[in-house]
């Protein structure tokens, strides 16, 4: 179940981060603080997702890194499979 919310939070901050692309490509610059805040803020929620399941022996430490690998593209993410 953690790792499923693990998954797609990371998932949801990959496509806002396609999202602010997209919207200074299109220079939709109005819609950039939004994602922008809405981004960090699931970031904050995924580290303390990870720190709690990790502390609480839930997870594994190769999963807990796994979980706070970098997040590039909505499509990388697809790409790799979750943790």
């Amino acid at each position: 179940m953690i790792l499923d919310r693990i998954n797609l939070s990371r998932r949801l901050i990959a496509a806002l981060g396609d999202a602010l692309w997209l919207a200074t490509e299109s220079g939709m610059r109005d819609h950039i603080p939004d994602f922008a805040n809405l981004r960090t803020k699931v970031a904050k929620d995924l580290g303390e997702a990870v720190r709690n399941a990790y502390d609480n022996g839930v997870i594994t430490e190769a999963q807990a890194k796994s979980a706070m690998r970098p997040i590039y593209s909505t499509v990388n993410e697809v790409h790799h499979g979750g943790v």
